[in-house]
């Protein structure tokens, strides 16, 4: 499959989903479930972005960040721009190897986890990103994707409404897999 989190070039850790009814619903190609991938970068001041769904039908949602996409893809004359806002990519113009050396070129403490949700769970939060997000500015990443994963229902409805650090998004996201039951596993 085409950008598989899974089989990136950077041997990155990615915390599955530790429900094993959903792992089998996906494995088996059952439709009615999708899977979403929360990357947290704990470096310096850190960073959080959020894709859903995977291979071609992937979607960034890259609040607050400054990756355009360009590193290898070589768009916009691969001149990087900081865009401080709330900026999603398609694929193709954008590819988990490139997304995530981009977060590696700051240090090695990132992250991937995994979530499997129903599909329509999926198409709220693309909906949220599409047509209720604003700007996203300085440091309000991990808020951004907090919300939007909060808004969307499901294990996620919990989530505190305010301030949240790329960190404190990793420890939230941890503690919804160990509320799941089992242990989270890391496949790298």
């Amino acid at each position: 499959m085409r950008n598989d989190v899974f089989n990136n070039r950077q041997q990155l850790p990615v915390i599955r989903d530790n429900d094993s009814k959903l792992q089998k619903a996906i494995s088996n190609k059952q439709d009615d479930y999708a899977r979403v991938f929360i990357m947290i970068n704990n470096v310096f001041i850190g960073h959080a972005g959020l894709v859903l769904d995977e291979g071609e039908e992937s979607f960034l949602y890259d609040p607050a960040g400054s990756y355009t996409g360009c590193k290898n893809n070589k768009c916009d004359g691969s001149i990087r721009s900081y865009r401080g806002s709330g900026d999603f990519f398609e694929y193709p113009d954008f590819d988990w190897d490139d997304y995530l050396q981009y977060q590696l070129d700051d240090g090695e403490d990132v992250v991937v986890f995994e979530f499997i949700v129903p599909r329509v769970q999926l198409k709220k939060m693309k909906d949220n990103i599409l047509h209720d997000s604003e700007i996203a500015s300085v440091f309000t990443c991990a808020k951004n994707i907090a919300r939007v994963l909060r808004e969307s229902g499901g294990v996620f409805a919990d989530f505190e409404d305010g301030f949240f650090s790329p960190w404190g998004l990793k420890d939230a996201l941890l503690d919804i897999q160990l509320k799941k039951g089992g242990i989270p596993h890391v496949v790298p």
